[in-house]
């Protein structure tokens, strides 16, 4: 890639106008120098339409018109889009200062990285950041999705190559109508990893009302649990046998994995064959791999600082 490959970024939309124009400018504001912007929006009658051509010169494409809802308005999205590097973002949601820069920068510096999620962030209706999801639970394999494990990959902070779209089908399941999202996971997993990077790329919006995600938070998993049980139809004999294993034994070591226990946590990122998480190299500023998991704070002894995190990596225990 080069180094502003395009990212093309896609915004179904339908009468979102208290929150359109913050996700919009989470967008344009980020003065990335290849973007293709493209929103697609549903027929909004609520000044939605007005936010939109306030911003129209930079917006690559758009368009308001009846769809057959919010995956069809995705489709439509990415039937329109070029860019190397592609994501959507609902219309309530919003990205991060210099996320696209980041992402840019991670793709070129691993070329073995195809699909990538930033560090879960959530916002209240005010768009304030109120919370970040701590790492063990980002951290993603088709295993732990393959054994139900899958509560929730972020989708707003999802970015992947044009390359896996294609190989994974190059479409959203419009038959589904709240975990399309999830279903175009387990076709990615069929192809790459999905890596986590410590870096703030996008934040998922807490509303008070008319949130999907929530008003239909059942139909939502049981159209997850549906998709996991389609995909093992398709597994050998063997696999499920290795799967089967996985459920039985895999919530003890999660258990201790997720309470950052190094030596034992350590198995369960082996068993569920968990990539390396991409953190930032502050001394020699750039991206790189780490195994590790939190960042523990310094201590005070006998008045000088001692950095626990240092010491773990000199005697080995941490990498």
């Amino acid at each position: 890639m080069n180094k502003h490959p395009k990212i093309s970024i896609i915004t179904p939309s339908y009468n979102q106008a208290d929150y359109l124009e913050e996700t919009i400018l989470s967008i344009i504001q980020q003065g990335y120098p290849n973007l293709e912007y493209i929103i697609i929006d549903g027929g909004s009658t609520d000044g939605s339409i007005d936010i939109i051509k306030k911003y129209e010169a930079q917006i690559s494409y758009w368009v308001s018109e009846t769809d057959e809802g919010q995956y069809d308005a995705v489709q439509k999205g990415f039937d329109k889009s070029t860019g190397e590097i592609m994501a959507w973002i609902n219309a309530d949601d919003k990205y991060h200062h210099n996320a696209f820069f980041a992402v840019a920068e991670i793709f070129k510096t691993f070329p073995q990285v195809h699909w990538l999620q930033g560090y879960p962030t959530e916002y209240n209706e005010q768009g304030v950041t109120i919370n970040r999801i701590t790492l063990p639970w980002a951290r993603w394999s088709k295993y732990r999705y393959h054994t139900y494990d899958f509560q929730f990959i972020e989708q707003e902070s999802c970015f992947w190559t044009r390359s896996l779209w294609e190989r994974a089908g190059g479409y959203i399941n419009t038959d589904l109508k709240l975990a399309s999202d999830m279903e175009l996971w387990m076709r990615f997993f069929r192809h790459e990893q999905l890596y986590t990077t410590l870096i703030l790329l996008a934040g998922f919006r807490h509303r008070t009302s008319n949130q999907r995600s929530k008003d239909f938070r059942e139909t939502y998993l049981e159209e997850c649990l549906q998709t996991i049980k389609k995909e093992w139809e398709g597994f050998s004999l063997l696999q499920k046998i290795h799967l089967r294993c996985l459920q039985i034994i895999g919530p003890f070591f999660g258990l201790l994995f997720f309470f950052h226990l190094p030596l034992v946590g350590y198995f369960y990122i082996k068993l569920y064959r968990l990539p390396r998480v991409i953190g930032f190299d502050i001394d020699n500023n750039k991206y790189c791999f780490t195994h590790e998991q939190a960042k523990h704070p310094p201590i005070i002894i006998r008045g000088k600082q001692i950095s626990i995190d240092g010491t773990l990596k000199w005697l080995g225990i941490r990498k």
